[in-house]
């Protein structure tokens, strides 16, 4: 079958973004370290910026939301920004999580261990974070854009609310996994100071996603 999902797929320098979406089903089924877990929740977040930018474009131009074009500009450029963020993280996840496994396997004597490890294992927390940053800044604005919406695309937006407080959920799978590493290399407070911080993410991304939900339910 074309594009099977057992099939191995290099990812080409333009990245995730520039494959079609059966390849990269395929890249993710592909015994590899990476792309995995983390790119897909950049992914799964730019899905959501995606499909909040459809709602807004239906929502641009209508005459009864004319009053707020200016904020249906605003909100559609913090999408496709935040979109094309995601995927570049989806990329730096994969990136850094195939460093940290190659430097892994080195021999515990190998100098590289000593000098690359701590930031190899500091970029696999670091990215899953700000995935979890971008994502609850669409969050806001979907609260922001739920009020203002072509009342047509609601489900849509709702959908968009969803898979962006599902990217923070599954960032916090990412920095949790890692955060071990992230200790013995660097220090434990870091590790703790790491967890802390997607734990925060994970409790406003909810707070968000009710708060979206009650405007689109209203």
């Amino acid at each position: 079958m074309k594009n099977s999902p057992t099939r191995a797929v290099e990812v080409p320098d333009g990245g995730i973004g520039a494959l079609p979406l059966g390849a990269i089903l395929s890249a993710l089924a592909a015994k590899s370290p990476a792309p995995g877990g983390g790119a897909v929740a950049g992914v799964a977040g730019a899905l959501s910026a995606s499909l909040a930018g459809m709602v807004l474009a239906y929502s641009k131009g209508k005459k009864d939301l004319a009053p707020h074009a200016q904020a249906h500009e605003n909100l559609a450029a913090h999408c496709a920004k935040a979109s094309c963020r995601l995927l570049e993280l989806a990329d730096a996840d994969a990136e850094a999580y195939s460093l940290l496994n190659a430097l892994q396997r080195l021999p515990e004597d190998d100098p590289r261990r000593t000098t690359d490890l701590p930031n190899a294992a500091r970029r696999c927390v670091d990215v899953p974070l700000e995935v979890q940053g971008v994502c609850l800044g669409l969050l806001e604005a979907f609260e922001a854009l739920a009020p203002i919406a072509n009342k047509w695309l609601l489900s849509d937006l709702k959908i968009a609310a969803i898979l962006a407080e599902a990217a923070v959920r599954a960032s916090d799978c990412n920095a949790e996994a890692n955060a071990s590493t992230l200790g013995a290399a660097v220090s434990r407070e870091a590790e703790r100071e790491a967890q802390a911080k997607s734990l925060e993410a994970c409790e406003r991304a909810g707070a968000l996603l009710h708060a979206v939900v009650a405007k689109i339910d209203a």
